[in-house]
């Protein structure tokens, strides 16, 4: 058999693989750039088989323009690929020199010039884009791989290799030049191959880096948790020590972690992982016990992750700390229903106070008279509650939120030094110690009357709350944002459920107590712009009033 039928034959062969081989991957992975590398392919095997016949055939111009075709079609399909890979444009003059190079080759076989007119340019030409392929794969692909290396120095190669086949075309050596392109082509597929992988896992891992790397700055949990074959912790963002103060080791040592800190009476209304778990189209909201045993709100978001056959494989959720929210909820809330019972108050106040003040006028007269002196314990009786709801109306008008108040500029600690002897009286018919620890602090636009009944309503709460033999501090301090006064108490802590009810109108857990003491500070505070904190544990309970500077 002719040897230059059987390099043709390998040639062709061998680009035929290299084709099927790329035309597998497009169809697996639906990238451009392996597009273009698969029509490229197989136009060069195409164009391999169909060469030797070009000066042999008898229709010498059609066999000529369809392997020209084909030729500058495979070039610049692998040249239009690989610059996508590498992540630039293809050069706009590659297309126009292959152009002319197409125009001026026709004219010179219309005109039956020799070959070497248009072989030799062509080859000059080809060469040169192999090579600058080559060189661009080199600076500019995104891997340090073997692929990179192999694809670029063949790329190199081959083009140099365009360059003797205007010599060794017409020569015996004409069989080998045809299996060394085909080796070359071989190696840039290879090559190529190599550096896609190489380019993938490489973009693969930047991207890994680059999603733990959010995941792990992200000021919420973000966490997945293996549920077959057992149950287990796969990971937990850093995150969970600063909301929880347990560290991610804590969490993979002992995966139930995460449902034994879930307050317990929020755990029945969370979703259970099983086979009926379900992503969560809100925001579930629960509370959770620090490490601390200090307790904090939480929003959740859990999707479930499903095998092949539908069982539930895993769970992946993001946890985010919404105590700040939940407690502007609460404070809201809490000025929502002091606006409602100002206005309130501000309507009907006045109205009852008026017949109230008639009643009691009359019941002053009527006890003065003779026919009614053995009555005179029934009209003070009267009297003393007509009082009673005179002072209960008194409170109620506190809240009021069209108040007009006082503000001039005046110093907390003035104020508390004048109410100091009250509060002290107050102290030693209960038998507790009151003690004082005021540091300077700037003058603030206060209304004295209002302080004074703010301290004195707190004062009293804090005395009444602490068993005889116990201290209520009183104390102030300021930065340079604001102003603090602070009163605690050494009485028992306060329960969850209390706390999120103090400072609502009527509520009080004392036996006489109107449930307007609290609601009074608040108002008061609200009128002043300042903020009413609550500090409880064991030890004691602290309510901090805070001002602004400005």
């Amino acid at each position: 058999m002719n040897t230059m039928i059987i390099a043709i034959a390998a040639s062709a062969g061998i680009k035929a693989v290299v084709f099927f081989i790329y035309l597998f991957l497009y169809w697996r992975y639906r990238e451009r750039f392996l597009g273009y590398w698969t029509l490229s392919w197989g136009l060069i095997a195409l164009k391999s088989a169909m060469d030797p016949f070009i000066f042999n055939s008898s229709n010498f111009i059609p066999t000529f323009f369809f392997l020209q075709l084909t030729a500058i079609g495979s070039l610049l399909f692998i040249a239009w690929g690989t610059c996508q890979f590498v992540g630039k444009k293809m050069p706009k003059m590659w297309i126009y020199s292959v152009l002319s190079l197409a125009v001026f080759s026709t004219v010179c076989v219309i005109f039956k010039l020799p070959p070497l007119w248009f072989i030799i340019p062509t080859a000059l030409l080809f060469g040169s884009i192999y090579v600058h392929t080559g060189v661009m794969v080199l600076r500019h692909l995104d891997t340090q791989g073997i692929g990179k290396m192999i694809t670029a120095w063949a790329f190199i190669i081959n083009g140099l290799h365009q360059l003797d086949f205007p010599i060794f075309r017409p020569t015996e050596m004409a069989p080998w030049g045809y299996l060394l392109d085909a080796f070359l082509r071989l190696i840039i597929g290879v090559g190529f191959l190599l550096a896609y992988f190489e380019k993938t896992r490489n973009d693969l891992e930047r991207q890994e880096a680059r999603f733990r790397l959010l995941a792990e700055n992200a000021r919420d949990i973000i966490y997945r948790y293996r549920l077959q074959p057992s149950f287990a912790c796969e990971y937990i963002s850093p995150a969970a020590e600063d909301i929880t103060g347990y560290k991610p080791d804590e969490y993979y040592a002992n995966p139930g972690l995460i449902i034994d800190t879930v307050h317990p009476d929020d755990r029945p209304s969370l979703p259970k992982f099983d086979q009926t778990l379900r992503p969560t189209e809100m925001p579930v909201a629960f509370r959770l016990l620090r490490k601390d045993q200090s307790q904090i709100w939480v929003e959740q978001h859990i999707v479930p992750i499903r095998d092949k056959s539908g069982d539930l494989a895993a769970a992946e959720g993001i946890i985010r700390d919404v105590t700040a929210r939940k407690e502007l909820e609460q404070e809201l809330f809490r000025l929502d229903r002091l606006n409602i019972v100002g206005q309130m108050a501000a309507n009907i106040g006045h109205e009852i106070r008026n017949p109230l003040t008639t009643v009691r006028g009359y019941l002053q007269v009527m006890s003065r008279k003779q026919e009614f002196e053995h009555y005179g314990d029934h009209f003070r009786l009267l009297l003393d509650e007509l009082d009673r709801a005179n002072s209960l109306i008194t409170e109620y008008l506190s809240l009021s939120k069209n108040r007009l108040t006082d503000q001039q500029p005046r110093n907390l600690n003035t104020i508390i030094e004048s109410l100091f002897p009250l509060i002290l009286a107050d102290a030693a018919i209960s038998n507790h110690v009151v003690r004082l620890e005021l540091s300077p602090v700037p003058d603030l636009p206060l209304d004295e009357k209002e302080i004074r009944q703010l301290l004195l309503n707190f004062a009293r709460n804090g005395l009444e709350a602490m068993a005889p033999g116990k201290t209520l501090t009183i104390r102030t301090t300021a930065d340079e944002n604001s102003v603090i006064l602070a009163v605690r108490n050494e009485g028992p802590e306060i329960p969850p459920e209390i706390m999120e009810k103090i400072g609502i109108p009527f509520f009080t857990t004392k036996e006489n107590g109107t449930g307007l003491g609290l609601a009074i500070c608040y108002s008061i505070a609200n009128r002043h712009r300042a903020k009413v904190l609550i500090d409880t544990g064991p030890r004691g309970t602290t309510f901090s009033v805070v001002f602004r500077r400005s």
